[in-house]
């Protein structure tokens, strides 16, 4: 092998592998992940930096979701299709840095998520919430929160 090449990618600068992953969404940083230890040790520091998390391709589960969203103080936006998730994810989901909240498939969600949204998520500025249970409400549902508008939809 010539002088200088890199035999595995494990020779290769972390920081150079992290900013190629940096500029991937998501859900390819995800597969980059199984494929080897380098590539999941680095999308591990990348999830725990990034600005804006959106997965709305699928729908992950409680199990998926706790390593793809480690504690990140930066994490602005958080966009996610939730058909597998409930209220027992709130707690992973909202984060005190949030400012853009947008939750689809939310059927499986009570009416206690607006409290804790309220309550952790202090400068939320846009939040959507997707198929609301359907408990007597129809259409959207509207709400004049902190002076922000926000709608839940059926």
């Amino acid at each position: 092998m010539a002088s200088g090449s890199v035999e595995s990618l494990d020779q290769l600068p972390t920081a150079l592998l992290a900013t190629i992953m940096t500029k991937l969404d998501i859900s390819s940083i995800c597969s980059l992940a199984v494929t080897c230890r380098t590539f999941n040790s680095c999308a591990f520091h990348i999830l725990s930096f990034l600005p804006n998390f959106h997965i709305l391709e699928i729908s992950p589960s409680m199990g998926l979701m706790k390593p793809l969203l480690p504690p990140n103080p930066h994490l602005k936006s958080l966009k996610l299709d939730c058909g597998q998730l409930n209220d027992s994810s709130i707690e992973l989901l909202l984060r005190p840095s949030l400012h853009e909240l947008c939750l689809h498939n939310c059927s499986d969600f009570s009416g206690k998520v607006l409290s804790e949204i309220g309550s952790r998520c202090k400068d939320i500025r846009s939040l959507y919430l997707g198929q609301w249970p359907r408990k007597g409400v129809g259409g959207y549902l509207f709400l004049i929160w902190r002076n922000y508008s926000v709608a839940a939809r059926n």
